[in-house]
């Protein structure tokens, strides 16, 4: 052993005579543990040590026998939502008095909600990018919302109507409207 070794290729050093293939893997396992390990000395320049064995240890006589990786626990699934399904008829003119929670699909009209002064609504795409929803009242006025989202900051008011996407799974979304405050 030199004087200029370090404290951690000493300790590889001397854990390098540990025999047969499980020991070798502990032995690189500690030794790249602690590879990162040393003080703040200001000679350090940044790069990280490299990971390969000591050049002492020596290779295994015995051939080495594969090993059955030890078994852990599934990892967690990712939650996805289920599948929604389209308000029926029924439910979608629930919403003339402004305030219900619809499921919706390209091409759902929503009605007018005449007390809150907005609408009808046609939903005119649905999918990653946003809900887009349009309207054209008697008069002629159209109104646009574009790209409405879950994570928009917020719901989308037009006139005394408030629009808040509240889920987008596939080409369905799912949407809360309600009188604006």
């Amino acid at each position: 052993m030199t004087t200029s070794e370090s404290p951690a290729h000493r300790h590889r050093t001397r854990l390098s005579a540990a025999h047969g293939p499980a020991g070798t893997v502990c032995v690189l396992a500690l030794a790249a543990a602690l590879t990162g390990c040393g003080s703040d000395s200001g000679g350090d320049t940044g790069a990280p040590a490299p990971a390969a064995p000591s050049r002492s240890a020596e290779p295994s006589l015995a051939s080495p026998t594969p090993t059955k990786p030890a078994s852990s626990p599934s990892p967690t699934a990712v939650k996805r939502m289920k599948p929604m399904k389209p308000s029926t008829p029924a439910e979608l003119r629930a919403c003339a008095d402004g305030s219900c929670t619809i499921v919706v699909t390209k091409g759902t009209e929503i009605p007018r909600a005449d007390g809150l002064r907005a609408g009808p609504f046609t939903v005119s795409a649905v999918g990653a990018e946003g809900v887009d929803l349009s309207s054209v009242d008697a008069s002629g006025f159209t109104s646009n919302l574009l790209g409405q989202r879950p994570d928009q900051g917020g719901p989308s008011t037009v006139n005394e109507l408030s629009i808040a996407v509240l889920a987008i799974v596939g080409d369905t979304a799912k949407l809360r409207l309600f009188p604006a405050e």
